[in-house]
């Protein structure tokens, strides 16, 4: 293995202890930006944060070495859930943990620490490799809001790898689309307790579009979550107003249509019938698109030249579906056909993340000889 394993390490524990929850990523950016300065890499920050809301910008940086040869995209992005500030890595039993506080912040500065050594060490190790750039992005966590913004007028890659996901065994190339949609019923308000007879509950009519409505997972490829509800404005009052926030997952866009169409119905005759007791009762249904679906042919460059290195090191590799989404899915909108590899983070988004080192150590290992030209 090129990468020095140490130094590796002590570039994600550094990273790891730098606060960058969503929109608040300056610090870490800074700190890659030195990095990137340090070697000479030329970087370009993007106009993004105009539109994420963050306070940084994505940031593009380019390790040329021939003209002739392809570009390959690299990613990861700089934010991390929350609770991420004053994270207290420590390493422990081949691990690295949280103090119990936080969150460790693996997802996705593992994947940050995996690109500035692979970028150090072919650069000062004069190694022959592809052209590589790099899209180190913000916002992912609040929706992929880096990657959807990212100007992609500064990449030229056609083929990528995205480092953010669990085991490096993991080679994700076919994922699901994703629409979040609204159900906001209006009722008609009046005094529970004087003369309730003349309210329509909102919140009422919203448990019966929910008892009919079909959620977790629809099939093999689909999965439909209502993810909140607020309704009502004072215990006293029948509740006029009530939102139903959702969202819906599938492989398949006929899926999709067909079960939101299924939901449509659903609404309609619930509103139907309250609109028998009071006409003013209506029902508004608004979807959008979060993301698109993925699916990277099986013998696509990135993958041909994953699964052959991989092969020759003897590490165990698997091409899988997965129900998430990653910026990958918004690099494969914008024509660059990227798979997701993992990185050895596990049980990320809560307070017992891990990173197991091993694994860390052979995604690396993965990425650098990838990068490497074989003339």
């Amino acid at each position: 293995m090129l990468l020095d394993k140490d130094k590796l390490l002590k570039t994600f524990i550094e990273l790891v202890k730098i606060d960058s929850e969503s929109k608040n990523e300056i610090q870490v950016a800074e700190y890659i930006k030195k990095r990137l300065k340090k070697l000479n890499i030329p970087f370009v920050i993007d106009n993004s944060k105009n539109k994420t809301g963050s306070n940084h910008g994505n940031i593009i940086a380019k390790l040329n070495n021939n003209r002739s040869l392809p570009t390959i995209l690299l990613s990861s992005h700089m934010d991390t859930v929350v609770p991420g500030n004053n994270i207290k890595p420590i390493v422990r039993n081949k691990t690295v943990v949280s103090s119990g506080d936080t969150i460790l912040g693996a997802d996705d500065k593992s994947g940050l620490a995996i690109i500035l050594e692979t970028l150090e060490t072919l650069k000062t190790n004069k190694v022959n490799h592809y052209n590589i750039e790099a899209a180190i992005t913000t916002c992912e966590e609040i929706g992929l809001l880096g990657a959807k913004y990212l100007d992609y007028k500064l990449l030229k890659a056609k083929e990528g790898i995205v480092l953010d996901s669990t085991s490096p065994e993991r080679l994700v190339f076919k994922g699901p689309a994703s629409d979040y949609f609204s159900i906001k019923i209006y009722g008609v308000e009046s005094h529970s307790g004087i003369n309730p007879e003349l309210g329509i509950s909102s919140i009422i009519a919203s448990a019966e579009i929910i008892t009919k409505m079909k959620t977790g997972r629809i099939n093999k490829g689909t999965t439909i979550n209502i993810g909140k509800i607020h309704g009502g404005s004072a215990i006293n009052i029948v509740p006029g107003e009530t939102v139903i926030s959702c969202e819906i997952r599938s492989h398949s866009e006929s899926t999709i249509e067909k079960e939101i169409n299924k939901i449509k119905k659903i609404i309609k005759n619930v509103e139907e019938k309250y609109k028998k007791l009071n006409n003013k009762v209506r029902i508004k249904f608004t979807k959008e698109r979060i993301y698109d679906s993925i699916s990277i042919p099986k013998n696509a460059f990135i993958i041909r030249k994953i699964l052959k290195v991989c092969k020759s090191s003897n590490y165990l590799i698997n091409l899988v579906e997965t129900g998430g989404g990653a910026d990958a899915n918004f690099f494969v909108k914008n024509g660059i056909e990227t798979i997701n590899l993992g990185t050895g983070m596990r049980d990320f988004h809560t307070k017992k993340e891990t990173l197991i080192l091993k694994e860390f150590y052979q995604s690396a290992d993965i990425v650098l000889k990838t990068l490497i030209h074989e003339s």
